[in-house]
């Protein structure tokens, strides 16, 4: 007997439980044998590659295969992931990674991608380091980007779960490791941000705490127990320190903006970073980022850089929010103006509130004000939907695909968050045809947007599109980079929407894949996010017969 066929009788011998799943391949036949495979199974799923069909069965089915000769065969490694998702054990949210499960999601996505993903343990959990506490946790981030493109690249930092009960925040920044990586190579844009980006996912920033709302408890806070405080606590108000009031700027500086009870749910600790949680990630933020806020770092007028690359987010739930520093004063920061155009460019996408975060209470010791405060770089906050528990079917078709589509455009943007979201969006490029020889036309469509702002808080000025330009191979900002005009599909650029078309040469172009990019600026000179899109040149075979 074949060593898998072995592993799955041993699976189904004991019992004929219909609750024993797992993945049998069976190859494809005739008309007949799909029938009876049909009206067995309900559908059929196919492996094209491999020319079978891929089953979930129970140990009847096992058999059922078996006798009538289908010959199964054992699929170990989609077996075990059937598993792991029947396994879960957040009672009714099935939809949700649990912190065993998050890890497991981060060691599969470095063994399937081994060149584009990799881990860095930033540091410990409370429970991990506390003597006589129960087992915690290492601090695992995710770091995606191509290991075979060198070079200094701009850094996007996605950290979720740093609020335990949040369920939804570690599902989507999950979600945005597994569009990268599943899209690399087939997806223009994917592929450009893989390679020419890091993005550094925390997806488990407190993983105690999360173990302890995972049993069903309203845990908000880490495990770091500072009093006499109820275990498990509703509202938050129990065991820990809220991790987003622990850290270093302007620590307890803001009357309202955090607690000093350490069984209230905004505790903020006995000192700035007292926790291990947030000293790992500040010092790994700090590690990472330059700082380009040139004056006191306790200034709220100071301003970043212009040219500063790279953005940090915390993701949050719940309240349908984009925020933006300050937390800590109603004032206006020294990057205000770029705040407000990226954030309304960012809730375009997922129809949020974009404002300030001292709008909705004054924060102090909070992770993007921190950010911004020391670093410089853009900060913000995501408050995803409604409720802390989130539904899986409001996250399947709502605030996942809503705000992938933000993260995805806040990729766009990292080589200059605080100028390119002024310019226009560029989008939905096309290459007609997507394969040609070498020689023949080519033309790439795409649109140019000035316009794609939430407005809802505030109003963020568009312009007419004023130009629009193509780059081949090399990102319009690269300084070899060969810029080539683009026309208005329509013949005249005097809408703040454009239709755009562009002819390309593909003489001198080796064979091969391709991509091209598209940018466009408005009526007040601001450039913005490009588009991209895959086409491949073909050698003239006819010609080479003559070399």
């Amino acid at each position: 007997m074949r060593p898998l066929i072995l592993i799955a009788a041993i699976l189904f011998s004991a019992s004929s439980s219909a609750a024993e799943r797992a993945i049998a391949r069976v190859a494809d036949g005739d008309r007949a044998w799909r029938q009876a495979l049909g009206a067995r199974f309900g559908h059929l799923p196919r492996d094209r590659k491999r020319n079978e069909f891929v089953l979930e069965v129970d140990a009847d089915d096992w058999r059922w295969l078996q006798a009538r000769g289908f010959n199964p065969g054992f699929d170990s490694v989609l077996s075990a992931a059937l598993q792991r998702e029947l396994a879960k054990n957040i009672p009714g949210f099935l939809c949700y990674h649990t912190v065993e499960e998050t890890n497991d999601f981060i060691d599969d996505q470095i063994a399937a991608y081994p060149s584009l993903a990799s881990v860095i343990d930033i540091g410990d959990s409370w429970n991990k380091i506390a003597a006589g506490s129960p087992d915690g946790y290492d601090l695992r981030l995710l770091k995606i980007t191509s290991s075979t493109v060198l070079g200094n690249k701009p850094k996007m930092f996605v950290m979720s779960g740093l609020h335990a009960r949040e369920y939804t925040p570690v599902q989507l920044n999950l979600k945005f490791a597994e569009w990268l990586l599943a899209n690399y190579g087939s997806n223009a844009e994917a592929t450009w941000l893989v390679d020419h980006n890091e993005f550094h996912l925390l997806l488990q920033a407190n993983p105690d705490g999360r173990k302890k709302a995972e049993e069903g408890n309203s845990q908000r806070k880490n495990r770091h127990d500072y009093g006499s405080c109820p275990d498990p606590a509703s509202n938050g108000y129990g065991i820990g320190v809220d991790l987003n009031r622990n850290f270093p700027f302007y620590w307890n500086l803001v009357p309202g903006g955090s607690s000093g009870g350490a069984c209230v749910a905004t505790y903020r600790g006995p000192s700035a970073m007292s926790e291990p949680e947030t000293g790992a990630i500040d010092s790994y933020m700090t590690s990472l980022f330059p700082d380009t806020r040139s004056g006191s770092e306790n200034s709220l007028v100071e301003a970043a850089a212009i040219d500063t690359r790279g953005a940090f987010f915390d993701i949050h739930s719940s309240g349908g929010l984009v925020l933006y520093p300050w937390g800590v004063t109603t004032s206006a920061s020294g990057n205000d103006a770029a705040f407000k155009a990226i954030g309304s460019r960012m809730a375009w996408f997922n129809s949020y509130s974009p404002e300030a975060a001292s709008e909705l209470y004054p924060t102090d010791g909070a992770s993007d004000d921190n950010a911004y405060g020391k670093l410089g770089i853009p900060a913000f906050t995501f408050e995803l939907g409604t409720t802390f528990f989130e539904n899986c079917t409001n996250f399947n078709t709502t605030i996942l695909p809503n705000n992938l589509n933000a993260l995805r455009y806040a990729a766009r943007v990292l080589h200059r968050p605080y100028q390119l979201p002024a310019g226009p969006d560029t989008y939905a490029a096309i290459a007609l045809p997507a394969s040609v020889t070498a020689g023949a036309p080519l033309t790439i469509t795409a649109t140019a947007n000035d316009a794609r702002f939430q407005n809802s808080n505030g109003s963020e000025p568009s312009q007419n599109i004023f130009a629009a330009f193509i780059s081949i191979d090399r990102l319009p900002w690269d300084p070899l980079a060969v810029l080539l005009p683009v026309t208005a599909t329509d013949g005249s650029f005097n809408a703040s929407s454009e239709a755009l078309t562009a002819q390309v040469a593909t003489g001198a172009l080796a064979p091969g894949r391709h991509i091209a990019y598209v940018q466009a600026s408005d009526a007040s000179g601001a450039v913005g996010a490009p588009a991209a899109v895959f086409f491949d040149v073909m050698a003239d075979l006819f010609l080479d017969s003559f070399e």
